[in-house]
């Protein structure tokens, strides 16, 4: 897989584990955090994108975890989820 395939495979799962965080507050910085991650690291080549992917897998595995204790401790809904 191509360094570009990887790093937008990446980057879809990162969001798409975010996405699941059961807290709005910590929901919404995961995904920011995510955008702002890839932006900052948009021009790397080399060895150094490597090392930023592997970073970024890391960040996966610890973004899953935390997506499984969200769900074991659920917390109430945010003012700013509540639907009409």
């Amino acid at each position: 897989m191509s360094a570009s395939n990887a790093s937008l495979s990446l980057f879809r799962s990162l969001l798409r584990e975010a996405r699941k965080v059961d807290n709005y507050n910590f929901r919404d910085y995961a995904i920011r955090r995510v955008r702002v991650g890839f932006q900052i690291n948009r021009e790397l080549t080399g060895n150094e994108a490597s090392i930023a992917l592997r970073e970024g897998e890391e960040h996966l595995d610890i973004l899953r975890r935390q997506v499984v204790l969200g769900g074991l401790y659920p917390s109430a809904k945010s003012v700013m989820e509540a639907t009409g």
